[in-house]
């Protein structure tokens, strides 16, 4: 009897701690899934790049990731599927990490490369530089720029002067490039492409081809449109200029012969 009775406690503990056994695995799961689930909840996924990406960059799903971004602080046209950016053209450079957005991005159908940054009323056009024309390689994409020419003045005394031509124009590309060094040294280029009117451009070319062409680094904020003359070397050397009257004008007359009598004399008129 009393055998019985020990056997059926002895059941009756192992059952008891089986149950109690798992009843702490349950709860031990439920406490690991709730912070998931919580989680899951408050972010949201978001298409950032996976690597640094230039302006006029070519988007592709392979090159994109997602990553959990708290709810509340989900940037505006940020996207969730990176299937939604396959061929879309960046507006501007990302960083690595940098969620892409719409505002970054340009229109649907837009081309990749330089051709899809140029304003469409304006033109892109290349002229040759060197290290000093190029402000000492601290010209760099996106960098404002007065573009000055010293050329003979045909039309007058056949010195050459130096003047203003352009200003306020936006630098597109240096040599081939995009967008601006990381480490913002300055880089020794061959050829400036800037983005100017049609007109500005006939300008440009003729003064590329005639005279010796000089860039002016702006600073960023400087938007004003400033007149100027023309600076010949009167100027430099502080002499004034002298009007060139020109050579004497020649001046036609007429020879008529007056017979008074026997006498003969010659007017001029």
């Amino acid at each position: 009897m009393q055998n019985r009775r020990a056997l059926l406690f002895l059941v009756l503990a192992v059952a008891l701690g089986v149950g109690a056994a798992f009843t702490a695995q349950r709860w031990l799961e439920d406490q690991r899934r709730q912070p998931i689930e919580a989680k899951r909840a408050t972010t949201q996924p978001v298409t950032v790049v996976r690597q640094d990406t230039s302006v006029g960059s070519l988007l592709n799903e392979r090159e994109l990731a997602t990553v959990d971004w708290p709810l509340e602080y989900v940037p505006q046209g940020a996207y969730v599927n990176p299937s939604q950016l396959n061929g879309r053209v960046l507006r501007r450079p990302l960083a690595a990490g940098e969620p892409v957005l719409e505002s970054a991005l340009l229109p649907e159908g837009a081309q990749g490369g330089l051709v899809s940054v140029i304003d469409p009323t304006q033109r892109a056009i290349s002229v040759k530089v060197d290290p000093v024309i190029g402000v000492a390689g601290f010209v760099t994409p996106g960098a404002h720029v007065d573009v000055l020419v010293t050329i003979k003045r045909v039309d007058t005394d056949g010195l050459p002067y130096s003047k203003v031509i352009l200003q306020d124009v936006q630098v597109l590309a240096i040599d081939q490039k995009l967008e601006e060094a990381k480490e913002g040294d300055p880089i020794l280029v061959q050829v400036v492409t800037l983005e100017v009117s049609p007109e500005q451009a006939e300008r440009l070319t003729y003064a590329a081809h005639e005279g010796k062409l000089q860039l002016a680094l702006r600073n960023p904020s400087d938007r004003e449109l400033v007149d100027t003359r023309s600076v010949g070397v009167s100027d430099v050397l502080g002499i004034r200029r002298r009007v060139s009257r020109g050579k004497p004008r020649a001046v036609s007359t007429t020879n008529v012969e007056v017979i008074k009598g026997a006498q003969l004399s010659v007017q001029t008129f």
